[in-house]
């Protein structure tokens, strides 16, 4: 590289591949170069070749997206707002590039000492990834504070970036820092195995650190808004639980202060997963073609809802039964059902009448005195959902 190549340039190494982060558009890209050099420096490579290249533009400048090539719009500013912009553009560069490679979670990552297992932390923005990223990496190696992926394998990574840290008053909202400013553990380049995915739960309530386990159509709910297109990629609700069950769980972290979960983190770490009583979850379905669908037509429940309308089931992506309950992704739309819509939906996987639904329902259930009124309310949630579509006289 030359001498303006490295004022204006610097290639990461992020989840396997070179980015070539290019500020040649810049007035003056040295300073951010340089600013950039030493918060990135765990991802910091030297190579004269890329796979992609990220090019920051500054206001009016002309964009020009392209394929290996990614570009995004960062104010050049003398303010320290700088870098929290630029990790803001480069991890939603990152999630669009892997999307449908893995399960990515908004989620910080934290490895043992020896860098073979690891831990993700899920949480919504702001409510304590990055606090339990800084405060637990000082003890166990630091992946992320913000974004992670899980394989197929469940082998895990993270963008090891700058840790976003809010501050009253600061231009942008955060201002970042180094992990090695912060004095956090490093952790190996190689894709730690998977120990546990935890639900973070921070309270204001002076109470001790605790894992509790919870069910997987909880952790389904709390972690999927927490992921990025996780619909695109194979059985993606099955792979989010095969994650969640692992070592016991799927567990919620709760807890006032974060470093009161140092041992619990350490016993998931050091916890032989393979010995440990999963869950029972039942993940087998009727055999259907599980597909996406992006249509979007309701079906309106009728007034005079008779014997004869058939009951359908809608397109879907990926569902899991548990417990009575069935979580189901149809495209980016996620529903849980509980109760008697349950059975209907699993029913319908063929066209069945309404008073074939009914028999099904008296004969599972037995007969109740408002069994009507019940089963029209479970098929007007499925149809309101897009789960189930009715039809006049089609069975």
């Amino acid at each position: 590289m030359s001498a303006t190549e490295h004022d204006s340039q610097l290639a990461l190494s992020l989840f396997g591949e070179r980015w070539l982060v290019d500020l040649s558009a810049f007035s003056d890209p040295a300073p951010y170069v340089e600013r950039l050099r030493h918060l990135w420096a765990r991802n910091v490579i030297e190579t004269a070749g890329h796979d992609v290249v990220f090019r920051p533009l500054p206001a009016g400048a002309d964009r020009d997206d392209h394929d290996g090539v990614v570009t995004a719009f960062i104010a050049e500013r003398d303010d320290g707002a700088f870098p929290y912009a630029f990790s803001r553009a480069m991890t939603q560069a990152v999630i669009s590039r892997l999307a449908g490679s893995g399960l990515l979670l908004h989620a910080a990552g934290l490895t043992s000492p020896d860098g073979g297992r690891g831990v993700v932390l899920v949480a919504s923005s702001g409510t304590g990834k990055s606090t339990a990223a800084r405060t637990l990496g000082r003890h166990f190696g630091y992946l992320s504070d913000e974004l992670m992926r899980i394989d197929a394998e469940h082998r895990m990574q993270g963008l090891t970036k700058p840790l976003s840290i809010i501050v009253p008053d600061f231009p942008g909202g955060k201002d970042e820092s180094s992990p090695d400013d912060l004095a956090l553990v490093g952790a190996p380049r190689e894709a730690p195995a998977l120990a546990a995915v935890v639900c973070l739960a921070r309270s204001t309530d002076a109470v001790d650190a605790v894992l509790e386990p919870i069910s997987v159509h909880e952790f389904i709910a709390e972690v999927l808004p927490q992921s990025s297109s996780i619909w695109r990629g194979e059985r993606p609700l099955h792979h989010l639980v095969e994650a969640g069950v692992l070592g016991g769980g799927p567990y919620r972290l709760r807890y006032s202060e974060i470093d009161e979960a140092e041992e619990l983190i350490a016993s998931l770490l050091s916890r032989d997963a393979g010995a440990v009583k999963t869950h029972e979850w039942v993940g087998h379905l009727p055999d259907e073609e599980w597909r996406w669908t992006t249509d979007a037509s309701v079906a309106s429940l009728p007034e005079m809802l008779s014997d004869d309308f058939s009951v359908t089931r809608m397109p879907w992506t990926d569902a899991i039964e548990s417990e009575g309950e069935i979580s189901v992704l149809a495209g980016a739309e996620f529903s849980r059902i509980a109760g008697i819509a349950a059975p209907i939906w699993l029913a319908c996987s063929r066209p069945h009448t309404v008073g074939e639904i009914g028999e099904m329902l008296e004969q599972e259930f037995g007969p109740h005195p408002e069994a009507l009124e019940l089963m029209r309310t479970a098929l007007a949630e499925l149809v309101s959902r897009r789960l189930v579509r009715l039809e006049k006289g089609s069975a």
